[in-house]
């Protein structure tokens, strides 16, 4: 698959959710923002990060509105189950990955009049995701730092922001040091955000000095042994042909970037 170009609006998804949150500033986050920016992904659940002061409120927008508190459901399919000598085992391990999201965040389920019965709402306090703080577009001076800051780092519409490559890339990369401290292992919630950050490298314009103005020392490490500069100087640069022949001649003559090869 190749990138698409990077949305000029939001979805209708993040349109109506900016409607309920209003007027509290929302983030859109996860497969949501990597699809604005061009990463071919289906997105099927619905992150969005608030302001940990703001998290109590979004909470009561919420539920005001329709969304009913539940938990993550991470069941594999039934024809799946059936086959499974312990499928609540199954299950509680499958859970047991994502322990840190879910004891940080609240998962909703949509009102039947918003959206099909299986889609669900994350609702993630910011000191989990670590995006920048940004600002209300409509109260910002154009000729400010401050402006100029929050335009670097954001497409801003309305209460809604989404976050660009720099601003999404430290956000994920930042998660995904916190969940390697507090866990031995790699959980699948780390293994996600790591696909995450590869698909981030692959499709979108992610080089080596993304992190290089962050001053999270361990941010800016992790990223170069996993993504960056230590591992290219191992492994070789990141490889962006698009086949399942490599090596065969028959590869397309553009990369995951579209850019010829």
């Amino acid at each position: 698959m190749f990138r698409s170009p990077r949305e000029t609006a939001p979805c209708s998804v993040a349109q109506e959710l900016g409607r309920i949150f209003h007027p509290v500033p929302v983030s859109l986050w996860g497969p949501l923002a990597l699809d604005y920016l061009g990463v071919p992904i289906v997105v099927g659940v619905h992150n969005v990060v608030v302001q940990d002061e703001a998290y109590s409120d979004a909470i009561q927008k919420l539920v005001a509105s329709g969304f009913e508190r539940t938990d993550f459901d991470r069941k594999p399919p039934a024809e799946v189950l059936e086959r499974l000598p312990d499928p609540e085992r199954t299950v509680s391990k499958l859970n047991e990955g994502y322990k840190n999201l879910d004891r940080s965040s609240t998962t909703f389920k949509y009102p039947s009049r918003l959206s099909g019965p299986q889609e669900q709402v994350v609702l993630i306090p910011n000191s989990f995701a670590h995006l920048p703080v940004w600002p209300f577009k409509s109260t910002l001076n154009p000729e400010t730092s401050q402006a100029a800051f929050a335009e670097s780092h954001y497409n801003i519409y309305g209460n809604l922001a989404y976050p660009l490559e720099q601003a999404l890339t430290e956000s994920f990369v930042k998660a995904a040091v916190d969940e390697g401290t507090d866990t031995s292992d790699i959980s699948h919630w780390g293994e996600l955000l790591r696909s995450w950050i590869s698909m981030m490298v692959g499709y979108l314009e992610v080089e080596n000095n993304v992190l290089d103005g962050c001053d999270d020392t361990r941010a800016v490490e992790w990223f170069s042994v996993n993504f960056g500069r230590k591992r290219e100087a191992i492994h070789g640069p990141f490889d962006r042909r698009v086949s399942k022949r490599l090596g065969s001649g028959k590869e397309p003559p553009v990369d995951m970037r579209g850019h010829p090869i």
